[in-house]
């Protein structure tokens, strides 16, 4: 049984009866933890309790694929259906899966987690097919999504944010809800939760709670391979890895600056003026860096951004799955970008 996305988070709250198995899989980390949690305590009130709550290995399940289902047939000793969580599911559990199948009744349920899962995936496909056992996946947020997100995070915490703050928070923070969740967390520390009168988060505050050295390290690194400045992009490369930067970090700081080139010079070139073209952008460009993107906008047109973007796609993409040195990849790829922002091939 597949659950839509708009039920996902009902379903969590209150799983059918009737289901024996809920499989919660994507890419989104968080809302797959999220979501898991909420099935087990739904299932189990508490999701400490030793009676009604067990966890399972997936690797045990290799060699005894039967010990899932006299873990969902086991009954609670003080009562109340129990919660068998399977953190880091694979194809390799299917076998164990349909064992539980056979069982006359469902006196447990299995949360099954896993990260992103193809339409050909055999362990998605059972779940999604069977109707005794659910599929819920958990895709990105959009950054309209996670906005949102930030905003329920903040007002759950009496945390006042104006929306630009939002939005840098936003693209700061990426769309993970464990991500998004754990920085709000942070804040509302930082500003004193509970306050009567509410916290006030300026941009100020923001920045020095979330905006770590690391990032603001592959920031610089972005800024100085975008404007053509080849000798300090040199140093900051050095700098950031020496740091232990991680080189995806430098590559999506880069997408991430030079998306929003891309965004403000197709504005331009629609007929905005440069000011309108910057203000546009969610969040603006901050006062402080307004004169060196104005002059990075002069570097980019659009036509050129959009194989940059294409680029860094696919230094991000071999720095996953190639073998090679990620350090390597990720340094020559921001020298490519910094030759095209001199205006020399690339």
């Amino acid at each position: 049984m597949k659950i839509a996305p708009a039920r996902a988070d009902r379903f969590c709250a209150a799983p059918d009866a009737e289901v024996r198995l809920v499989l919660i899989y994507g890419s989104n980390e968080g809302l797959v933890r999220a979501r898991a949690e909420a099935c087990v305590k739904a299932v189990a009130e508490d999701s400490d309790d030793p009676f009604r709550v067990t966890s399972l290995d997936p690797a045990l399940l290799r060699d005894e694929p039967g010990r899932l289902a006299d873990e969902a047939a086991a009954l609670s000793l003080i009562g109340g259906r129990r919660a068998v969580r399977l953190r880091g599911a694979t194809e390799t559990v299917v076998p164990a899966i349909r064992s539980c199948l056979a069982l006359p009744a469902a006196e447990s349920l299995v949360i099954a987690e896993a990260g992103p899962l193809t339409p050909r995936s055999g362990l998605r496909r059972l779940c999604e097919q069977e109707a005794s056992l659910a599929a819920i996946a958990c895709y990105d947020e959009s950054a309209e999504g996670a906005a949102r997100l930030i905003e329920a995070f903040c007002s759950a915490r009496k945390i006042k944010a104006a929306p630009e703050t939002v939005d840098w928070l936003a693209e700061r923070l990426g769309s993970d809800r464990r991500q998004i969740e754990g920085a709000v967390e942070k804040l509302a520390v930082y500003l004193g939760e509970g306050a009567p009168e509410g916290g006030l988060l300026t941009q100020e505050v923001a920045e020095a709670c979330v905006g770590d050295a690391a990032e603001a390290s592959a920031d610089e690194v972005a800024r100085l391979a975008l404007s053509g400045d080849r000798e300090g992009l040199d140093r900051a490369m050095t700098r950031a890895l020496y740091g232990g930067v991680q080189p995806i970090t430098i590559l999506r700081a880069a997408a991430r600056r030079l998306a929003r080139l891309h965004l403000a010079v197709a504005a331009l070139e629609g007929g905005a003026s440069r000011a309108d073209a910057m203000g546009g952008l969610k969040p603006p460009v901050f006062p402080r860096d307004r004169a060196a993107f104005g002059q990075e906008m002069t570097r980019w047109p659009s036509a050129r951004a959009a194989r940059a973007l294409g680029l860094l796609t696919r230094a991000e993409r071999d720095c996953k799955v190639s073998g090679g040195a990620p350090e390597a990849i990720c340094w020559q790829a921001l020298l490519r970008i910094a030759r095209a922002a001199q205006g020399q091939s690339a």
